[in-house]
């Protein structure tokens, strides 16, 4: 069996031995018109270009770290995963997951880096870094992406998500539903982190605030971390149990998290509590979850944000200038059955 080889490749595409070397290794300085072209000639042909081999002659590693201080099999992490793949690995480029759920982990994986440069650019997502981790990032002279950050300091580029609108809308429907009494409920946090999800709380009580609301008609409820319980369902009663404990009670809430959401409402009903009739309840995410639970939620999209910052990685990995270094992504309001007006003499 005859090996085709690069020169075979340039014959069939019309082009130079070296332009399909740089074709087929993502580099700059090729038209995508070319590229496409050496790309299919070479599916064609079944040519095998050597990766390690391209990275020796290029400098590159053609890897992209994605940092994760979650499960991957979380809704959010597997949407950014999906949404990066879909971008880098049409460009040659692995996507490599990398998880740390401490500060410890964390500074370890940034400490390695000046001197332990194994992938071309890191996306860092939902982690918010102290200040020694975005000393590193400052240093670093490979390209960092921000994902659902909750700053763009030390980032070279950041995709983040308005909460503050979400929220806003979230209270502003609750408002105009009659609702003069709302709580909000963080969920459990996972490590010892501070999260992008963690600002909701925040936006909640300035929406709420700021629409004139009375703070003493106002409850923010903290259920603490993960490791706080033995199980999910331990810290789903928790953050159920401090609701009913409220006098009065809430006539909505809003949630962090539609996974922590649709929990809290199965135990809220199972207590007697009618939803929407009696507690309104607003999620946020707009996960699979939601739709099937029928739970209003705040929509965002993971995946389309994982490939905005995928593609800027890939501009400022090629020397290029992304069309915009720093975006923000709009989440939309998503009515569904968990809403209803105030239960009378009760708003």
């Amino acid at each position: 069996m005859v090996r085709v080889t690069l020169h075979d490749v340039a014959l069939a595409a019309g082009v130079s031995d070296s332009t399909v070397s740089r074709a087929l290794r993502g580099l700059d300085k090729v038209d995508e018109r070319t590229r496409e072209r050496v790309r299919q000639e070479a599916e064609r042909l079944h040519f095998s270009f050597s990766r390690n081999a391209s990275s020796l002659a290029s400098g590159k590693t053609m890897r992209v770290c994605l940092l994760f201080s979650d499960k991957l099999s979380t809704w959010f992490d597997s949407s950014v995963l999906q949404g990066a793949y879909e971008v880098l690995y049409p460009s040659r480029y692995d996507v490599v997951p990398c998880t740390v759920s401490t500060y410890q982990q964390l500074g370890a994986f940034f400490s390695r880096l000046p001197a332990d440069r194994n992938v071309d650019a890191i996306i860092v997502a939902s982690i918010n870094l102290g200040e020694r981790e975005t000393d590193i990032l400052k240093r670093l002279t490979i390209p960092t992406i921000g994902l659902d950050s909750r700053t763009i300091d030390g980032f070279d580029a950041s995709v983040l998500l308005d909460d503050r609108k979400g929220m806003r809308d979230a209270v502003a429907l609750l408002k105009g539903l009659g609702h003069r009494r709302l709580g909000y409920v963080g969920m459990p946090a996972p490590g010892d982190f501070q999260f992008s999800s963690q600002l909701r709380g925040d936006a909640f009580m300035e929406a709420a605030l700021g629409m004139g609301m009375d703070p003493a008609d106002l409850h923010r409820i903290d259920v603490g971390k993960t490791a706080d319980y033995r199980s999910y369902e331990e810290a789903v009663n928790s953050g159920a149990a401090r609701i009913l404990a409220l006098d009065p009670m809430p006539t909505a809430v809003c949630v962090e998290s539609d996974e922590y959401a649709v929990a809290l409402v199965r135990v809220l009903r199972e207590y007697g509590v009618r939803v929407p009739e009696d507690l309104s309840v607003v999620g946020f995410d707009d996960a699979a979850v939601a739709a099937a639970a029928d739970l209003t939620t705040v929509h965002q999209n993971p995946e389309e944000m994982a490939k905005d910052a995928a593609g800027k990685a890939l501009e400022l990995m090629r020397g290029r200038e992304p069309g915009e270094r720093h975006s923000m992504a709009e989440p939309i309001l998503m009515l569904r059955g968990t809403t209803a007006r105030a239960p009378r003499g009760r708003g």
